[in-house]
């Protein structure tokens, strides 16, 4: 799933241009998600918003966050969350590079939203 490479050169975005290519990439792909990998797609989108388009939270903060806000409602298993990724990575909306501690174990991932190709 995830991608060792370094960083792909990326034009800074700003929250408006983040939130204008995360909403034509839902206009052409929002059909092709479940209600729970819709849900849980919103939730990336959101901690994605602090630095524009790029997120490190672990996926169990995500699934936390969205427990605590939604309720019983919010009940999303890590398996719809990583289906979600599986189909957004598919689609080219998000990058998933993989964080590597010194030591060699895994840390969260970094997930980049990709530009909307115009």
């Amino acid at each position: 799933m995830a991608q060792n490479s370094a960083l792909p050169a990326q034009s800074i975005r700003n929250t408006q241009e983040f939130r204008e290519d995360v909403t034509l990439w839902m206009v052409d792909y929002k059909n092709q998600f479940t209600r729970n990998e819709q849900i849980a797609l919103q939730r990336l989108i959101l901690f994605a918003e602090k630095v524009p388009g790029v997120c490190n939270a672990k996926i169990g903060t995500m699934l936390k966050s969205i427990y605590e806000d939604r309720g019983e409602l919010g009940m999303i298993s890590r398996s719809s969350f990583k289906r979600m990724l599986q189909k957004a990575i598919k689609f080219g909306i998000i990058t998933v590079y993989e964080s590597v501690r010194k030591n060699g174990s895994q840390f969260s991932n970094l997930y980049v939203f990709n530009r909307y190709p115009y």
